[in-house]
């Protein structure tokens, strides 16, 4: 396969922020046979759609580099997913066999798990995009024999172009991935856990939501790390819809039980309300 060629197949493909496995941890039981499995709830319109995993949560080329960039000296971003997304559903499904029971001995990989979802979210990949924006520089236009200087196009430092903007986002997003558990690292983690489909655990096009004292702030791309680690913040993190991670700055009395219904419900009401795009659902609610 040729260069060029090995470039096309890479680019434009159908690049899931959600990644297909996690979302078929969505799936009720009893519509497992089903179609299009899942309810969605489309935020702007407000409406309930049956749907596939494949269906959602996914932009055509969302991950490529600028037009014209050499692959083959680039990270491609199946470098940081691949493993975990590809691990995620197996360490779903041995933490099933227990109810969720041993998720302690799997939050490391749960941990960073997470971080690569929040990394690669749209919400962050818009930010990342912003600092990219704010950067100023020059074109370096040949190096001296000896490396000790360089010839720039002008000394006048100008915004990047857009390719440079692509490029420093994806290039960005995949490092935050690769820094692995980092901040999650700093809190304390608890799971909640539920047997009824009726009564689930739902996610959203963001995934990672934040319940905390700043008014309208809704996940972890939004928040500043001060605030990150106030006491009353708490992160949560549906690994399914029987599952979901919690975590805060304080200790959990008890790191492992059984969700009330009246918290599935909150939960539910405050991810309807506050998703920016749509919610996934086992069933309509």
């Amino acid at each position: 396969m040729s260069k060029r060629q090995k470039t096309k197949k890479l680019r434009g493909r159908k690049d899931h922020w959600l990644p297909q496995g996690y979302l078929r941890g969505f799936i009720a039981p009893s519509r497992e046979n089903e179609n299009q499995p899942l309810s969605c709830f489309d935020r702007r319109e407000q409406k309930w759609r049956s749907v596939s995993p494949r269906e959602v949560a996914f932009g055509v080329g969302f991950y490529d580099y600028a037009i014209g960039t050499d692959y083959s000296a680039a990270t491609h971003p199946d470098s940081a997913f691949a493993r975990l997304e590809r691990e995620f559903p197996q360490r779903r499904e041995l933490m099933a066999a227990s109810n969720f029971e041993t998720w302690g001995e799997h939050k490391d990989f749960l941990l960073e798990f997470m971080q690569m979802m929040r990394a690669r979210s749209p919400l962050a990949m818009e930010q990342q995009r912003a600092e990219a924006r704010k950067i100023r520089a020059s074109t370096v236009t040949s190096v001296s024999p000896d490396r000790r200087s360089v010839t720039v196009d002008s000394l006048e430092l100008r915004p990047l172009p857009e390719h440079g903007v692509r490029n420093f986002t994806i290039s960005r997003v995949l490092q935050d991935v690769r820094n692995g558990i980092s901040w999650a690292g700093r809190l304390d983690w608890c799971l909640r856990y539920t047997d009824d489909e009726n009564a689930p655990f739902c996610t959203t096009d963001q995934a990672i939501f934040v319940e905390g004292p700043v008014a309208g702030v809704s996940t972890v791309a939004d928040i500043g790390m001060d605030l990150l680690f106030h006491p009353e913040t708490v992160v949560f993190f549906p690994l399914c819809w029987r599952a979901c991670i919690f975590g805060s700055p304080r200790k959990f009395d008890v790191s492992y039980d059984r969700a009330h219904p009246t918290q599935l419900a909150s939960l539910r009401d405050t991810q309807k309300q506050r998703a920016n795009r749509f919610v996934i659902a086992p069933r309509a609610f």
